[in-house]
């Protein structure tokens, strides 16, 4: 019994580095006059480019990831991504050339992208029924503490010296031991690439929908605070504390989201959605704090709900060689959304001369209504699918 909770946990443990890029976010003005001060040629946006790289390369690494596994095997390929966040997310600390740190953001990413996917399919590989959606939503919970606890170490570390900083990475190197020793190698069926590759409807609904969500929730996490601040004159404390209940209260979602699959099965999916637009919607109505707070755990709690519906979905409709690459296609449909998301509500909108404040939250709210119907057929193709089975 210790063993097999030991193997849930450190399957687990791998999701806290998945955002783990974003870590380093809160020194960015004072990593900008550490390099600044070393080469004047330097910027502002050079040095923010630091946060943005790894965002590029996951998903680029994402896409290929499938074809690494088919190498080196799925445990190899983890271990081999969490020594590349170890060794290279740790490099920054001792370097003093931006280009250099900037090659190890670079590394960063294909480390974080290696196993991104492989952090649905392990738990199809290993787990089925109610244990499969409970650890799915464990594992986008364990992801959301992650990013509060990395950015949270980081911090603490910019106190010591801004390169302390990237010292964060140092808990790959425990993460990685655990997963060692508690995860055994998922056994590896003779399989051809091709036989992992599949493209029908289902996988093209499934993207669009994280596409579609991922503009929802990054449209208000970079939204809310120059709606109450730029607009409303409010504090940026305030600001702050609703986009860290937005984060905190996805983690309870996840936490009990076996359950509520258990009992509103494809309904939730659907319960999902409504909240991200009503989350959303609340926010173009006058400022009131409670209907803002509120408002943040909707989005929050509504966004870890929609992701862990759609991986549980893959990983029961299509077969265990497939789940890897649908996974994938799914988070690369959702960080091209994250990528489009400023200039859809906020560019787009400049260029037409429509209000920037107000206008994000009415699309974002509007694109939901889209993503249900979207979200009908895809339900409707999975019983007729479960239904010749």
């Amino acid at each position: 019994m210790k063993n097999k909770e030991m193997t849930r946990f450190s399957i687990l443990l791998i999701s806290i580095f998945l955002m783990s890029h974003l870590a380093i976010a809160p020194a960015i003005p004072k990593l900008y006059h550490y390099y600044h001060a070393k080469d004047a040629s330097i910027g502002l946006a050079s040095v923010e480019s630091l946060v943005t790289v790894p965002a590029m390369m996951i998903t680029l690494t994402v896409l290929f990831s499938n074809l690494f596994v088919s190498w080196v095997g799925t445990k190899r390929t983890v271990l081999i991504g969490l020594s590349l966040i170890g060794v290279f997310g740790v490099f920054p600390t001792f370097l003093t050339s931006f280009p250099l740190v900037f090659i190890c953001r670079l590394l960063l990413g294909v480390g974080i992208g290696l196993y991104n996917s492989l952090s649905i399919s392990l738990i199809s590989d290993f787990y089925e029924g109610d244990m499969r959606a409970k650890m799915i939503g464990l594992r986008t919970a364990f992801l959301n503490i992650g990013k509060a606890l990395t950015t949270f170490v980081a911090g603490y570390a910019l106190l010591v010296g801004v390169n302390y900083t990237f010292l964060v990475y140092l808990l790959a190197f425990p993460v990685l031991t655990l997963f060692y020793l508690n995860v055994p190698e998922t056994k590896q069926n003779q399989v051809t690439v091709k036989d992992t590759l599949v493209w029908n409807p289902q996988v093209g609904l499934v993207m669009v929908l994280t596409f579609l969500v991922g503009i929802s929730y990054i449209g208000a996490t970079i939204k809310i605070p120059s709606l109450l601040v730029t607009r409303n004159g409010l504090p940026t404390t305030l600001s702050s504390q609703l986009l860290t209940l937005l984060a905190l209260s996805g983690i309870v979602t996840g936490c009990f989201f076996g359950s509520m699959l258990k009992k509103l099965g494809d309904t939730s999916l659907f319960v999902g959605f409504i909240a991200m637009g009503l989350g959303n919607f609340l926010f173009t109505l006058p400022f009131n704090q409670l209907l803002f707070t509120l408002a943040s755990m909707l989005v929050g709690m509504s966004f870890v709900g929609i992701m862990s519906y759609n991986f549980s979905y893959i990983s029961n409709q299509f077969p265990k060689e497939q789940v890897h690459f649908v996974t994938s296609l799914a988070i690369t449909g959702g960080n091209i959304g994250v990528v489009l998301t400023p200039v859809l509500l906020t560019k787009l909108l400049e260029k037409l001369q429509i209000e920037t404040f107000i206008t994000p939250f009415y699309i974002s709210a509007s694109l939901m209504i889209l993503a249900c119907a979207l979200a009908y057929i895809l339900v409707k193709k999975k019983r007729e699918q479960n239904f010749y089975k």
